[in-house]
C-alpha cells in the first residue's frame, strides 16, 4: 500500500510540474460596458506565451494555432453559451472570422451558477491576419444575454524563415 502511494503521490506531481510548465498564464482585462459583474474570471491562459511570464503580450505567428483557457465562475444559470471573438477598439469591435462559436462544445453544458468551469478552445492564426497587435475580446453568451467576458492582448507575426 505504501508503494502505491509513492508511486500516485509521484505521477501527481510530475502531473503539477507538467501543467505549471505548459500553462502560460496572462494578463486580462474585464470587458468594459458590462453593467452588472455576472461572472467571475480566474485565470487565463495562452499556450505558447513565453511572454506571459514578463506581463507582457502574447506574440503568435501567423499559421500556427495557440490554445486559450479560461476558468470562469457564472452567477448564472444556462442550457447553451455562445462564443463570439472579436478584435476590439474602444469604437467598434471586428468579428473573428471562422470562429466556432458553440461554446458548449468546449465547456459543460448546461451552465450552473456558482460552479466554477473552464472553457478551452484551440484558435488558429490564420496566415492572412495582418501582422501587428491586437487587443481580442472573448464573450461567452446564454440565451438571456447574460454573459462573461473578457480581452487579452496579441502580437501577430511573421515566422521568419532561417537562413
Amino acid at each position: 500500500m505504501k508503494c502505491f502511494q509513492t508511486v500516485v503521490s509521484a505521477v501527481l506531481l510530475l502531473a503539477l510540474c507538467l501543467h505549471a510548465v505548459s500553462a502560460e498564464v496572462v494578463n486580462f482585462k474585464k470587458c468594459p460596458g458590462e453593467a452588472v459583474e455576472k461572472c467571475t474570471i480566474h485565470e487565463v491562459t495562452i499556450t505558447p506565451c513565453p511572454e506571459a511570464e514578463e506581463g507582457r503580450a502574447c506574440t503568435v505567428y501567423r499559421g500556427t494555432n495557440v490554445s486559450i483557457t479560461f476558468d470562469f465562475t457564472p452567477e448564472f444559470a444556462a442550457n447553451e453559451l455562445t462564443a463570439d471573438v472579436a478584435w476590439t477598439k474602444p469604437s467598434f469591435d471586428l468579428p473573428f472570422v471562422g470562429m466556432d462559436t458553440a461554446a458548449c462544445k468546449h465547456t459543460s453544458c448546461p451552465v450552473t451558477s456558482g460552479n466554477r468551469q473552464t472553457y478551452a478552445y484551440n484558435l488558429p492564426i490564420k496566415k492572412t491576419y495582418p501582422p501587428q497587435h491586437y487587443d481580442v475580446k472573448w464573450k461567452l453568451t446564454s440565451e438571456n444575454n447574460d454573459s462573461c467576458c473578457l480581452i487579452v492582448q496579441i502580437n501577430i507575426t511573421k515566422k521568419t524563415k532561417r537562413t
